[in-house]
């Protein structure tokens, strides 16, 4: 069975290639991409992906490039991409390469990783392997480019706060007026309520506290800026799957950390005990894993976690309530996702 909505270019080329048998689409997520299962003649399984449309070839490709070194230097549960000779169409024709083309669309084929992610609900130990698979990929990647500057999340935080702030405080008529689905609608109205009473108060912290690391020079390098809860699998209780490389960039760890702490902070677990075993298992494969090196990160990550958890919120307002933007995913899971923001933003004010 292959998907009818597969430009028939990026089936041929994959069937030639792999003998790719059965394209099968899988439920969308927030980024934007189109993601399917292949199956292959002689049994191997790969995903399919279309890639966004705010993403260039280069852009593509420079990921690309991350992600296999990463896998030459040992990181074997990484989702790595097949090389693929050039399409007939295509006006670059000089080598090989992991992205396909068509119709102004960028697809990439990679090999499948088994496993399913993490819950909010899961358990310490589990969370620990987690944070443990990161590190071994910010190992891996250190060896590819490392800077002493800083951190380049910190500008984009303060950036987007000043963006935010001109919407602050909104007034619930825009939630009321709007033909949202009811759980979604509830939920809008419960962040919109917690923004109103908090909103100063969180802003004024997240100012000071990120203010304090902007002028820190601190050992930066390909990190993955978006590996929640959904982006690593578990198989048997042990970490099976990297996956999603959409926001790979030079950064501070402390950014992967803080998104890692943050899918399981809204479950129920105390935030003390996900934030030790998170550094438990990233100090696994850090050579000097003593607590002096470790406290500007556990900072950084601790600061980084709650300017995320509030602009968060901020965004999911103006997304939905000022932009008019539409995601594929289904209202519930959207409610779920701005819920589980609330969570854990009332819990630590």
């Amino acid at each position: 069975m292959i998907a009818p909505d597969v430009p028939q270019p990026i089936v041929q080329a994959i069937v030639n290639r792999c003998g790719i048998i059965s394209i099968k689409k899988l439920a969308s997520g927030l980024s934007g991409a189109t993601i399917a299962h292949c199956r292959a003649t002689d049994g191997h399984e790969y995903a399919l992906k279309r890639w966004p449309n705010s993403f260039s070839r280069s852009r593509i490709e420079s990921i690309h490039r991350v992600i296999f070194h990463a896998w030459k230097e040992g990181c074997e549960i990484i989702a790595f991409p097949v090389i693929f000779p050039p399409l007939i169409h295509e006006s670059r024709t000089d080598s090989s390469s992991t992205v396909l083309s068509s119709n102004g669309e960028h697809w990439e084929l990679s090999h499948w990783r088994p496993g399913q992610p993490l819950t909010t609900t899961a358990n310490l130990e589990t969370i620990r392997q987690g944070a443990a698979a990161i590190s071994r990929f910010h190992v891996c990647t250190a060896s590819l480019e490392s800077i002493h500057q800083p951190p380049p999340i910190i500008a984009d935080r303060l950036r987007t706060l000043a963006l935010r702030k001109q919407y602050f405080p909104m007034l619930m008529q825009s939630i009321n007026q709007t033909d949202l689905p009811t759980d979604l609608a509830a939920a809008l109205r419960d962040a919109a309520n917690l923004l109103h009473w908090k909103w100063d108060e969180a802003c004024t912290q997240i100012h000071r506290s990120l203010t304090e690391h902007a002028a820190c020079n601190v050992a930066n390098q390909y990190v993955l800026r978006d590996v929640h809860a959904e982006h690593v699998l578990f198989s048997a209780g042990k970490p099976t799957g990297l996956i999603d490389f959409d926001a790979v960039r030079i950064d501070t760890p402390a950014a992967d950390l803080a998104r890692w702490a943050g899918s399981f902070l809204p479950g129920r677990h105390s935030a003390a005990d996900v934030w030790e075993a998170v550094f438990a298992g990233y100090r696994e494969h850090i050579e000097r894993p003593d607590n002096a090196d470790m406290t500007p990160t556990v900072k950084l990550a601790a600061d980084l976690c709650f300017a995320g958890t509030w602009l968060s919120l901020a965004n999911w307002l103006v997304w939905l309530l000022v932009e008019r933007r539409g995601f594929d995913a289904s209202p519930s899971m959207l409610a779920e996702r701005i819920y589980n923001l609330i969570r854990v933003a009332t819990s630590r004010s």
